[in-house]
C-alpha cells in the first residue's frame, strides 16, 4: 500500500545537509549514533506537516532551549542574538552577514506529495489605504535608519508567507490564538510524543477529550492492558480549560476507587501518551522521540504490536527514534508478525554528510539474529 510520505528530502535543515531517505513503511524506526540527526528528521517532518506554522516552530525551538531571547521584554526587537537562535534550524548556524541557503523539506512519491521552503529575509512592514499590512523587501538592513524586520519567509503548496522572528519571539506572551495572516491549517494531521517519561497532562487532555466514549478510548484501554491486565477502564479528571490541568486516572481489578495512572510507573504513562496520541493521528502522521523513554525491554514488543496494529486499522504513518537495542530487536519481532511494512533507518555520518541505511523485514531478521550493530 502506497504511504502517505514514500520518499523524504531534506536539505541544509539542522545537522542534514542533504539526505534523502526512499522506501519509508508504514512504521518506520530511525537509530544512529548521537548527533546523526535522528530528532532533526521528526523536527522536519513536523514543520512540513504543519506548513510551518508559527506554533510548531516555537514548540521545536523551546523544547531545544532556543527560546528566540523570550525573556526579553516582549516589545524589544529582534536582534543579531536573537537571529542566531533562529540560525540553529540552519544548517551550519549561518550568520547574519552570511548569505543564506533556504531550508527545503520535500515529500515525493507518497499519497501526500509536499514542499516546503524556508528563508530568512528583511522587510519593513507598511500600511495599505484599507489599513491592511504588507511587507516591503529590504535588503540586509540590519542597521538602517529604516526599520526593518528579520523574518522567516515560508513557501508551500503555491503560497508564500512572511513571519517576523519577533512574533516568534513574543509567542510566549500570546494565547497561542495566532492571526489568520500568520497561520495556516496543516496539510497533514502529525501528532509529536517528546522523549519525555510522561506527556504533560495540558498536551493530552484535549487529546482525550477528542477519543471519550469512543471505539477509539478501548483502544488506549487494551494497550494499557499490555503492562497491567487488571487495568478496566481510563478516564482524565480536572479543570475544564484546554489548559486546565488534567489527571489521568484509572480503574483496576481488586481496587475499590479510581487512582491516578502515575501511580502505576513511568512505563505506563509513557506507553499512555504514546497510544492516546496514535489514536488522535488517524489519516495522519505519528512521530515518537526516543520511544523507549520508561518502558521495560519486557513489553516493548507488545507496544510495538499495538502501535502496528493500530497504524493500519486507522491509517497512521509512523516515525519513531531509539537508540536501544531492546527496542530494535521488539520491533523486528512485531514486524515480522505484522502484514504492514516496518523498515528500520540507520542515520551514520560521513564527513559532514548523513548517510541513511534502510532494512526491510527480511533483513532487519538478519540484523537482530546476528546482532549486527545498527544503533
Amino acid at each position: 500500500m502506497k504511504q502517505k510520505i514514500a520518499t523524504l528530502a531534506i536539505e541544509r535543515f539542522r545537522a542534514l545537509r542533504q539526505l534523502k531517505i526512499e522506501g519509508l513503511g508504514r512504521v518506520n524506526l530511525i537509530t544512529g549514533r548521537n548527533n546523526t540527526g535522528k530528532s532533526s528528521v521528526l523536527e522536519a517532518l513536523r514543520i512540513l506537516a504543519a506548513n510551518a506554522s508559527p506554533s510548531v516552530i516555537y514548540s521545536i525551538l523551546r523544547d531545544r532551549e532556543e527560546d528566540l531571547g523570550e525573556a526579553e521584554e516582549p516589545g524589544r526587537p529582534i536582534d543579531a542574538e536573537g537571529f542566531f537562535q533562529m540560525s540553529s534550524l540552519f544548517h551550519g548556524f549561518p550568520q547574519l552577514s552570511e548569505p543564506l541557503k533556504p531550508i527545503v523539506i520535500v515529500s515525493i512519491d507518497g499519497v501526500r506529495p509536499m514542499r516546503l521552503t524556508m528563508d530568512i529575509g528583511w522587510f519593513s512592514e507598511e500600511r495599505d489605504q484599507d489599513g491592511s499590512r504588507r511587507f516591503v523587501p529590504r535588503q540586509n538592513e540590519l542597521f538602517s535608519e529604516v526599520e526593518s524586520l528579520a523574518s522567516l519567509v515560508i513557501e508551500a503548496g503555491g503560497a508564500r508567507r512572511i513571519l517576523p522572528l519577533d512574533f516568534l519571539r513574543r509567542f510566549s506572551y500570546r494565547t497561542r490564538t495566532v492571526r489568520p495572516d500568520l497561520a495556516d491549517e496543516p496539510r497533514l494531521i502529525c501528532i509529536f510524543v517528546s522523549p519525555y517519561g510522561g506527556e504533560r497532562t495540558v498536551t493530552l487532555g484535549p487529546l482525550w477529550d477528542k477519543i471519550a466514549l469512543s471505539d477509539r478510548e478501548k483502544d488506549v484501554v487494551e494497550a494499557l492492558r499490555i503492562i497491567d491486565p487488571e487495568i478496566s477502564a481510563v478516564s482524565m479528571i480536572g479543570g475544564e480549560g484546554p489548559r486546565q490541568a488534567r489527571t489521568a486516572i484509572v480503574r483496576a481489578q481488586g481496587i475499590p476507587r479510581p487512582i491516578p495512572l502515575r501511580s502505576f510507573g513511568d512505563g505506563l504513562n509513557r506507553l499512555f501518551g504514546i497510544v492516546l496520541s496514535l489514536v488522535n493521528a488517524k489519516d495522519g502522521l505519528l512521530l515518537i522521540d526516543e520511544f523507549e523513554n520508561g518502558m521495560h525491554y519486557t513489553i516493548q514488543a507488545d507496544a510495538w504490536r499495538a502501535i502496528f496494529s493500530l497504524a493500519r486499522r486507522l491509517d497512521i504513518q509512523v516515525f519513531a527514534t531509539s537508540h536501544s537495542w531492546d527496542s530494535i530487536e521488539a520491533f523486528q519481532k512485531a514486524a515480522h508478525e505484522d502484514p504492514e511494512e516496518g523498515v528500520l533507518i540507520r542515520l551514520s555520518r560521513s564527513g559532514e554528510d548523513i548517510i541513511p541505511t534502510l532494512f526491510r523485514e527480511a533483513e532487519l531478521a538478519v540484523v537482530t539474529r546476528d546482532r549486527i550493530e545498527v544503533r
